[in-house]
């Protein structure tokens, strides 16, 4: 898919609510988990416009929102949130399938991006410990489910439909 100025605006607008859910609207558990719905804009992204778009997405919201609540870059974790886009845009409308699949396109970003990327570049750059990493996999897999159904809100939402 071809990026023009206007999915290039919306993708800016995606990696700004990233920035706002993930790092101002979060809950934190403890030092290393922490609830937000931070993906769920870099999924659509890469969902509605393809895994290039989805990955730019995530490195455009992951680089500035660390810039803008001074954390050290992760790279790893930054690599992780380009994945999500990827894995994201290889299951919707511009992927592998002739058919989209939201289900497949979520598990698959989460998966792939938030629990293994991530989580290795939490444990490499912070030393986490293990226990507290395997918490990961039951947050994100009810923030999955809660985001598949935001997204599926959006998406066959009338009036989002037309501004998506």
């Amino acid at each position: 898919m071809k990026i023009n100025t206007k999915i290039l605006v919306r993708l800016a607008l995606f990696a700004a609510i990233s920035i706002v859910l993930g790092k101002f609207l979060k809950i934190s558990i403890g030092e290393s988990i922490r609830f937000s719905f931070e993906n769920l804009s870099i999924i659509l992204a890469g969902y509605l416009y393809g895994p290039l778009a989805g990955a730019l997405c995530g490195v455009v919201a992951d680089i500035l929102g660390c810039l803008m609540v001074a954390y050290s870059i992760n790279p790893i974790i930054t690599l992780g949130a380009a994945v999500i886009g990827i894995f994201s845009g290889m299951f919707g409308k511009h992927g592998l399938l002739r058919r989209p699949n939201l289900v497949l396109s979520v598990v698959a970003a989460h998966l792939a991006g938030s629990v293994i990327v991530k989580t290795i570049g939490l444990y490499i750059y912070y030393a986490t410990p293990i226990p507290v990493l395997l918490l990961r996999i039951p947050v994100y897999a009810a923030v999955g489910a809660l985001e598949f159904m935001l997204i599926r809100f959006c998406i066959n939402h009338r009036g989002l439909k037309e501004l998506l």
